[in-house]
Protein backbone atom coordinates (compact mmCIF):
# COMPACT_ATOMS: atom_id res chain seq x y z
CA UNK A 1 0.00 0.00 0.00
CA UNK A 2 1.12 3.54 -0.77
CA UNK A 3 2.30 5.83 2.00
CA UNK A 4 0.70 8.61 2.12
CA UNK A 5 3.40 11.06 1.53
CA UNK A 6 3.67 9.91 -1.87
CA UNK A 7 2.10 11.17 -4.94
CA UNK A 8 0.38 13.63 -5.69
CA UNK A 9 -2.17 15.64 -3.33
CA UNK A 10 -5.02 14.03 -4.61
CA UNK A 11 -3.16 10.22 -4.32
CA UNK A 12 -2.34 11.52 -0.60
CA UNK A 13 -6.14 12.00 0.43
CA UNK A 14 -7.21 9.17 -1.56
CA UNK A 15 -4.55 7.53 0.92
CA UNK A 16 -5.87 9.42 4.26
CA UNK A 17 -9.29 8.54 2.89
CA UNK A 18 -8.36 4.55 2.96
CA UNK A 19 -6.11 4.27 6.10
CA UNK A 20 -8.84 6.57 8.08
CA UNK A 21 -11.58 3.53 6.93
CA UNK A 22 -9.42 1.03 8.31
CA UNK A 23 -8.47 2.77 11.39
CA UNK A 24 -12.38 3.15 11.87
CA UNK A 25 -12.79 -0.90 10.71
CA UNK A 26 -9.99 -1.81 13.58
CA UNK A 27 -10.62 0.17 16.49
CA UNK A 28 -14.60 -0.91 16.63
CA UNK A 29 -13.06 -4.72 16.17
CA UNK A 30 -11.12 -4.19 19.18
CA UNK A 31 -13.98 -1.88 21.14
CA UNK A 32 -16.18 -4.98 20.63
CA UNK A 33 -13.39 -7.20 21.77
CA UNK A 34 -13.37 -5.42 25.16
CA UNK A 35 -17.01 -5.09 25.35
CA UNK A 36 -17.22 -9.60 25.03
CA UNK A 37 -14.50 -9.97 26.86
CA UNK A 38 -15.82 -7.52 29.98
CA UNK A 39 -19.59 -8.45 29.56
CA UNK A 40 -22.03 -10.22 31.41
CA UNK A 41 -21.27 -11.37 34.84
CA UNK A 42 -17.69 -13.23 34.44
CA UNK A 43 -15.00 -12.07 33.42
CA UNK A 44 -12.60 -14.95 31.39
CA UNK A 45 -9.19 -13.68 30.79
CA UNK A 46 -7.47 -15.87 28.06
CA UNK A 47 -3.73 -15.98 26.03
CA UNK A 48 -6.04 -15.84 22.80
CA UNK A 49 -8.05 -13.02 23.72
CA UNK A 50 -5.37 -11.06 24.56
CA UNK A 51 -3.42 -11.59 21.53
CA UNK A 52 -6.28 -10.56 19.49
CA UNK A 53 -6.32 -7.41 21.24
CA UNK A 54 -2.49 -7.18 20.70
CA UNK A 55 -2.89 -7.86 17.07
CA UNK A 56 -5.85 -5.13 16.67
CA UNK A 57 -3.59 -2.53 18.68
CA UNK A 58 -0.81 -2.87 16.69
CA UNK A 59 -2.48 -2.36 13.82
CA UNK A 60 -3.50 0.97 15.11
CA UNK A 61 -0.63 1.71 15.87
CA UNK A 62 0.50 1.57 12.18
CA UNK A 63 -2.19 3.87 11.15
CA UNK A 64 -1.47 6.31 13.66
CA UNK A 65 2.16 6.63 12.63
CA UNK A 66 1.21 7.40 9.50
CA UNK A 67 1.67 11.08 8.79
CA UNK A 68 -1.87 13.01 8.17
CA UNK A 69 -2.88 11.40 11.84
CA UNK A 70 -0.94 14.24 13.95
CA UNK A 71 -4.36 15.11 15.60
CA UNK A 72 -5.72 11.74 16.60
CA UNK A 73 -2.32 10.19 18.07
CA UNK A 74 -2.74 12.57 20.63
CA UNK A 75 -5.49 10.88 22.35
CA UNK A 76 -4.96 8.31 24.96
CA UNK A 77 -6.64 5.29 22.52
CA UNK A 78 -5.12 2.19 24.40
CA UNK A 79 -6.98 1.13 27.43
CA UNK A 80 -4.79 -1.42 28.25
CA UNK A 81 -1.26 -2.84 27.37
CA UNK A 82 -1.79 -6.24 28.23
CA UNK A 83 -4.95 -7.55 29.24
CA UNK A 84 -2.83 -10.35 31.05
CA UNK A 85 -1.84 -7.05 33.50
CA UNK A 86 -5.52 -6.35 34.58
CA UNK A 87 -6.32 -6.92 38.37
CA UNK A 88 -7.21 -10.70 38.85
CA UNK A 89 -9.75 -10.39 41.44
CA UNK A 90 -11.49 -7.09 39.52
CA UNK A 91 -10.59 -7.11 36.05
CA UNK A 92 -13.67 -5.79 35.20
CA UNK A 93 -13.38 -2.31 37.00
CA UNK A 94 -10.58 -0.80 35.24
CA UNK A 95 -12.69 -1.39 31.77
CA UNK A 96 -15.77 0.22 33.74
CA UNK A 97 -14.29 2.83 35.16
CA UNK A 98 -11.65 4.34 32.89
CA UNK A 99 -11.52 1.88 29.92
CA UNK A 100 -14.71 2.17 28.24
CA UNK A 101 -14.68 5.78 28.05
CA UNK A 102 -11.16 5.88 26.62
CA UNK A 103 -12.13 3.47 23.21
CA UNK A 104 -15.41 5.57 23.52
CA UNK A 105 -13.77 8.90 23.45
CA UNK A 106 -11.50 8.00 20.46
CA UNK A 107 -13.86 5.96 18.38
CA UNK A 108 -16.17 8.94 18.38
CA UNK A 109 -13.08 11.09 16.96
CA UNK A 110 -12.01 8.57 14.18
CA UNK A 111 -15.74 8.81 13.45
CA UNK A 112 -15.65 12.28 13.28
CA UNK A 113 -12.93 12.52 10.47
CA UNK A 114 -14.50 9.91 8.74
CA UNK A 115 -17.33 11.80 8.28
CA UNK A 116 -15.57 14.99 7.58
CA UNK A 117 -13.51 13.23 5.14
CA UNK A 118 -16.40 11.69 3.25
CA UNK A 119 -17.50 8.69 4.65
CA UNK A 120 -15.65 6.33 1.79
CA UNK A 121 -15.18 2.88 2.21
CA UNK A 122 -13.01 0.61 0.12
CA UNK A 123 -11.90 -3.06 0.01
CA UNK A 124 -9.23 -4.32 2.49
CA UNK A 125 -6.24 -6.53 1.16
CA UNK A 126 -6.38 -10.13 2.13
CA UNK A 127 -4.28 -9.75 5.09
CA UNK A 128 -6.58 -7.49 6.79
CA UNK A 129 -9.72 -8.61 5.60
CA UNK A 130 -8.57 -12.12 6.89
CA UNK A 131 -7.50 -11.01 10.79
CA UNK A 132 -10.71 -9.04 10.82
CA UNK A 133 -12.42 -12.32 10.10
CA UNK A 134 -9.93 -14.23 11.98
CA UNK A 135 -11.02 -12.28 14.98
CA UNK A 136 -14.75 -11.85 14.28
CA UNK A 137 -14.92 -15.85 14.22
CA UNK A 138 -12.90 -15.99 17.37
CA UNK A 139 -15.16 -13.61 19.26
CA UNK A 140 -18.41 -15.64 18.26
CA UNK A 141 -16.78 -19.03 19.46
CA UNK A 142 -15.45 -16.89 23.23
CA UNK A 143 -19.14 -15.46 23.26
CA UNK A 144 -20.28 -18.96 23.10
CA UNK A 145 -18.17 -20.41 25.69
CA UNK A 146 -18.65 -17.55 28.32
CA UNK A 147 -22.64 -17.97 28.31
CA UNK A 148 -22.23 -21.43 29.01
CA UNK A 149 -20.07 -20.85 31.38
CA UNK A 150 -21.91 -18.18 32.91
CA UNK A 151 -25.25 -20.29 32.80
CA UNK A 152 -23.52 -22.71 34.36
CA UNK A 153 -22.75 -20.14 37.13
CA UNK A 154 -25.99 -18.95 37.26
CA UNK A 155 -27.67 -21.89 37.89
CA UNK A 156 -25.54 -22.77 40.64
CA UNK A 157 -25.86 -19.64 42.22
CA UNK A 158 -30.25 -19.81 41.72
CA UNK A 159 -29.94 -23.50 43.62
CA UNK A 160 -27.84 -21.77 46.23
CA UNK A 161 -30.47 -19.48 46.55
CA UNK A 162 -33.41 -21.72 46.15
CA UNK A 163 -31.97 -24.08 49.61
CA UNK A 164 -31.43 -20.84 51.49
CA UNK A 165 -35.27 -19.80 50.47
CA UNK A 166 -36.42 -23.16 51.96
CA UNK A 167 -34.74 -22.70 55.30
CA UNK A 168 -36.61 -19.89 55.89
CA UNK A 169 -39.04 -19.89 58.48
CA UNK A 170 -40.08 -16.23 59.19
CA UNK A 171 -41.36 -13.57 56.54
CA UNK A 172 -39.89 -11.41 59.00
CA UNK A 173 -36.17 -11.05 58.32
CA UNK A 174 -33.74 -11.01 61.51
CA UNK A 175 -31.11 -8.33 61.27
CA UNK A 176 -28.49 -7.75 64.06
CA UNK A 177 -27.80 -4.98 66.08
CA UNK A 178 -24.85 -3.30 65.24
CA UNK A 179 -23.78 -0.54 67.53
CA UNK A 180 -20.25 0.30 65.49
CA UNK A 181 -18.27 1.19 68.57
CA UNK A 182 -15.22 0.17 67.15
CA UNK A 183 -15.58 3.44 64.51
CA UNK A 184 -12.91 6.18 65.21
CA UNK A 185 -14.70 8.95 63.89
CA UNK A 186 -17.89 10.29 65.89
CA UNK A 187 -19.90 11.49 62.57
CA UNK A 188 -19.08 8.87 60.90
CA UNK A 189 -20.60 6.29 63.78
CA UNK A 190 -23.64 8.02 63.65
CA UNK A 191 -23.83 7.92 59.88
CA UNK A 192 -23.50 4.60 59.94
CA UNK A 193 -26.21 4.00 62.82
CA UNK A 194 -28.38 6.03 60.82
CA UNK A 195 -27.83 4.22 57.62
CA UNK A 196 -28.34 0.78 59.36
CA UNK A 197 -31.73 1.81 60.61
CA UNK A 198 -32.97 2.16 57.22
CA UNK A 199 -31.29 -0.45 55.78
CA UNK A 200 -33.84 -2.36 58.74
CA UNK A 201 -36.39 -0.62 57.28
CA UNK A 202 -35.89 -0.88 54.29
CA UNK A 203 -35.23 -5.22 54.29
CA UNK A 204 -38.82 -5.25 56.05
CA UNK A 205 -40.72 -2.93 53.73
CA UNK A 206 -39.56 -5.13 50.82
CA UNK A 207 -37.48 -2.24 49.70
CA UNK A 208 -34.77 -4.93 48.39
CA UNK A 209 -32.65 -2.34 45.91
CA UNK A 210 -32.21 0.11 49.11
CA UNK A 211 -31.16 -2.72 51.22
CA UNK A 212 -28.33 -3.35 48.99
CA UNK A 213 -27.01 0.18 48.04
CA UNK A 214 -27.12 0.73 52.05
CA UNK A 215 -25.40 -1.94 52.91
CA UNK A 216 -22.55 -1.16 50.52
CA UNK A 217 -21.85 1.78 51.64
CA UNK A 218 -22.02 0.64 55.30
CA UNK A 219 -19.24 -1.81 54.09
CA UNK A 220 -17.33 0.60 52.42
CA UNK A 221 -16.97 3.13 55.31
CA UNK A 222 -16.10 -0.13 57.48
CA UNK A 223 -13.04 -0.60 55.54
CA UNK A 224 -12.05 3.03 54.99
CA UNK A 225 -11.98 3.77 59.09
CA UNK A 226 -10.52 0.30 59.35
CA UNK A 227 -7.76 0.78 56.90
CA UNK A 228 -7.44 4.71 58.24
CA UNK A 229 -5.79 2.94 61.50
CA UNK A 230 -3.02 1.42 59.26
CA UNK A 231 -2.36 3.83 56.84
CA UNK A 232 0.78 3.93 55.87
CA UNK A 233 0.77 -0.10 55.40
CA UNK A 234 -2.40 0.54 53.52
CA UNK A 235 -1.26 2.89 51.15
CA UNK A 236 1.95 0.68 51.19
CA UNK A 237 -0.36 -2.63 49.51
CA UNK A 238 -2.32 0.14 47.07
CA UNK A 239 0.94 1.36 45.70
CA UNK A 240 2.53 -2.17 45.36
CA UNK A 241 -0.62 -3.57 43.66
CA UNK A 242 -2.28 -0.92 41.79
CA UNK A 243 0.54 1.81 41.07
CA UNK A 244 3.87 0.19 40.90
CA UNK A 245 3.72 -0.92 37.55
CA UNK A 246 1.99 2.19 36.00
CA UNK A 247 2.38 4.82 37.57
CA UNK A 248 5.82 4.74 39.52
CA UNK A 249 6.51 8.13 41.14
CA UNK A 250 2.97 9.01 42.22
CA UNK A 251 1.56 9.01 45.76
CA UNK A 252 -1.50 6.78 46.60
CA UNK A 253 -4.56 8.34 46.74
CA UNK A 254 -6.26 9.27 50.16
CA UNK A 255 -8.18 6.34 51.52
CA UNK A 256 -11.54 7.34 51.01
CA UNK A 257 -11.28 7.77 47.46
CA UNK A 258 -10.40 4.08 46.55
CA UNK A 259 -12.58 2.27 44.82
CA UNK A 260 -14.55 -0.44 46.64
CA UNK A 261 -12.95 -3.27 44.84
CA UNK A 262 -9.63 -1.92 46.40
CA UNK A 263 -10.60 -1.18 49.64
CA UNK A 264 -11.74 -5.40 49.29
CA UNK A 265 -8.41 -6.26 48.30
CA UNK A 266 -6.74 -4.10 50.48
CA UNK A 267 -8.36 -4.98 53.75
CA UNK A 268 -8.16 -8.28 52.53
CA UNK A 269 -4.62 -8.00 52.42
CA UNK A 270 -4.04 -6.51 56.22
CA UNK A 271 -6.19 -8.90 57.72
CA UNK A 272 -9.09 -6.93 58.17
CA UNK A 273 -11.27 -9.75 56.29
CA UNK A 274 -11.04 -13.01 55.55
CA UNK A 275 -10.82 -14.06 51.48
CA UNK A 276 -14.10 -16.04 52.00
CA UNK A 277 -15.56 -12.35 52.74
CA UNK A 278 -13.51 -10.50 49.65
CA UNK A 279 -14.75 -12.80 47.34
CA UNK A 280 -18.32 -12.39 48.25
CA UNK A 281 -18.05 -8.60 48.83
CA UNK A 282 -16.92 -8.71 45.23
CA UNK A 283 -20.58 -9.48 44.08
CA UNK A 284 -21.81 -7.26 46.34
CA UNK A 285 -20.11 -4.43 44.49
CA UNK A 286 -21.48 -5.29 41.12
CA UNK A 287 -25.09 -5.08 43.21
CA UNK A 288 -23.66 -2.08 44.94
CA UNK A 289 -23.46 -0.56 41.11
CA UNK A 290 -27.87 -0.32 40.94
CA UNK A 291 -27.28 3.38 41.78
CA UNK A 292 -26.28 4.06 38.81
CA UNK A 293 -29.40 3.12 36.40
CA UNK A 294 -27.28 2.44 33.31
CA UNK A 295 -24.83 -0.22 34.79
CA UNK A 296 -28.30 -1.83 36.43
CA UNK A 297 -29.31 -2.02 32.50
CA UNK A 298 -26.25 -3.28 30.92
CA UNK A 299 -25.57 -5.91 33.24
CA UNK A 300 -28.94 -6.79 33.77
CA UNK A 301 -28.90 -7.06 37.70
CA UNK A 302 -31.76 -7.16 39.56
CA UNK A 303 -32.60 -7.68 43.29
CA UNK A 304 -35.32 -9.81 44.82
CA UNK A 305 -36.34 -11.39 48.12
CA UNK A 306 -33.84 -13.72 47.99
CA UNK A 307 -30.48 -11.58 47.02
CA UNK A 308 -31.19 -8.84 49.89
CA UNK A 309 -31.32 -11.02 52.99
CA UNK A 310 -28.30 -12.55 51.50
CA UNK A 311 -26.30 -9.30 51.54
CA UNK A 312 -27.34 -8.39 55.12
CA UNK A 313 -25.98 -11.65 56.09
CA UNK A 314 -22.92 -11.31 54.07
CA UNK A 315 -22.77 -7.84 55.56
CA UNK A 316 -22.92 -9.52 59.17
CA UNK A 317 -20.03 -11.77 58.74
CA UNK A 318 -18.19 -8.50 57.41
CA UNK A 319 -18.73 -6.77 60.28
CA UNK A 320 -17.66 -9.33 63.00
CA UNK A 321 -14.04 -9.87 60.94
CA UNK A 322 -13.82 -6.18 60.76
CA UNK A 323 -15.24 -6.16 65.35
CA UNK A 324 -12.20 -9.32 65.21
CA UNK A 325 -9.82 -6.80 63.69
CA UNK A 326 -10.11 -3.94 65.76
CA UNK A 327 -10.07 -6.13 69.35
CA UNK A 328 -6.83 -7.80 68.15
CA UNK A 329 -5.26 -4.06 68.49
CA UNK A 330 -6.85 -2.52 71.41
CA UNK A 331 -4.27 0.21 72.38
CA UNK A 332 -1.83 0.36 68.88
CA UNK A 333 -4.95 0.47 66.92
Amino acid sequence: MAKINEGNPEDRKENFNREIYRLLLFYRQLTELLETCFSGYLTILTNEINRNYLRLCNKVKGILEEPGFEDLVQHNWQPFNNLMYLDPDAPEAEWEYAGRQVCGDFLSAIEQVFISAGEKTYPLDRDDQQLLSFIQTYLEEYGSVKRERENRWLQGVQKQAEEWKKKQEKPQVETPQFDFEFVKDEEIKKLLANDWGEAQKAIQNGLHKSTVVLCGAILESLLIDALSRIEGDAKLDYYQKYMQSKRQGHKPPEIEKWDLYQLVEIAKEQGIISPNVAELAHIVRDYRNLIHLWVQKRKGLRVDPIVAPSVIGFLTIAYNDILKWHARFPKTI
